[in-house]
């Protein structure tokens, strides 16, 4: 069975609109910005003339003439638009859609493969911990004082240490017994996501997923720096550590009587996810 192949229609739910830029001008760093569409038309129009004349003067022989011509008129119009193209970044994504690698359903990747994986069903790994954050990280906890401290802003302090060490963290199903996919989307402020999308909507339906495939990993691999930081309370404090515990037990136990744990997938370095869209051309 063939990979799903890259659309040509789609909407972005989520972009890394860096990773997007670069990755374009690595393939090609010329932007169109212009064109000319040239369209021609004309008229002919033809006309025949014909004329007898008959002498017959007196003491000559009779005569007679006959003229022939032929009339043409030729008109030629030739008109020139000038086209202006708006390089945005979903023209750049569609760009390096073009040369992504579609890989057969449990076929295997490569490190290094620029790929477009479509069909894939999204699950959050870590909401609980996330939807902590979010409220976090939206201010719920802004204002909130300790005097002791120099009226220190407890939601601000707590924004400052998790801002930049939080992310989603994603398992992806794209086919019956194929390996899954992992990867990370950072938390990184309130346009984490384009056209006011959230990561609620890429957990809904089926989403094509575009990136870099970093080879594979066990989900207790996949960590991020704010995993560390609540590790640092020392071993067997803290719920993170339960979590990492529990993954390796279950690694261990999927790996038993398997040379590979059933639960190993490729992480894929995310440039963005998207909604195909079909549509009926006219």
């Amino acid at each position: 069975m063939l990979g799903k192949q890259v659309p040509s229609l789609f909407a972005v739910y989520y972009m890394n609109r860096q990773k997007v830029f670069e990755t374009r001008m690595l393939l090609d760093n010329k932007l169109k910005t212009a064109g000319s569409e040239e369209s021609q038309s004309g008229s002919t129009k033809d006309a025949s003339l014909s004329t007898e004349a008959e002498l017959n003067p007196p003491l000559l022989a009779k005569l007679r003439a006959k003229l022939e011509g032929n009339i043409s008129h030729e008109r030629q119009e030739k008109v020139i638009d000038t086209l202006e193209y708006v390089n945005t970044n979903s023209r750049m994504l569609s760009d390096i859609m073009k040369h992504c690698k579609t890989p057969e359903v449990g076929a295997e990747l490569s490190e290094g493969d620029l790929t477009y994986v479509g069909d894939v069903s999204l699950e959050l790994i870590n909401e609980e911990e996330i939807r902590g954050i979010m409220a976090i990280m939206s201010g719920t906890f802004d204002g909130i004082l300790i005097p002791d401290a120099g009226n220190l802003d407890i939601g601000r302090m707590m924004q400052s240490f998790i801002g930049d060490g939080a992310a989603f963290k994603l398992k992806g199903k794209y086919g019956e017994e194929t390996t899954p996919l992992y990867a990370k989307i950072p938390l990184d402020g309130e346009e984490m996501f384009e056209s006011r999308y959230t990561i609620d909507d890429l957990l809904i339906g089926k989403v094509g997923v575009v990136g870099i495939c970093k080879g594979k990993i066990l989900p207790a691999e996949l960590k991020s720096p704010l995993d560390y930081f609540r590790q640092s309370s020392g071993p067997g404090h803290g719920p993170q550590n339960d979590v990492v515990v529990c993954n390796e037990n279950l690694a261990a136990s999927s790996t038993a009587g398997n040379n590979r744990p059933k639960d190993e997938g490729y992480y894929i370095d995310i440039l963005a996810v998207i909604q195909a869209v079909s549509f009926e051309a006219r």
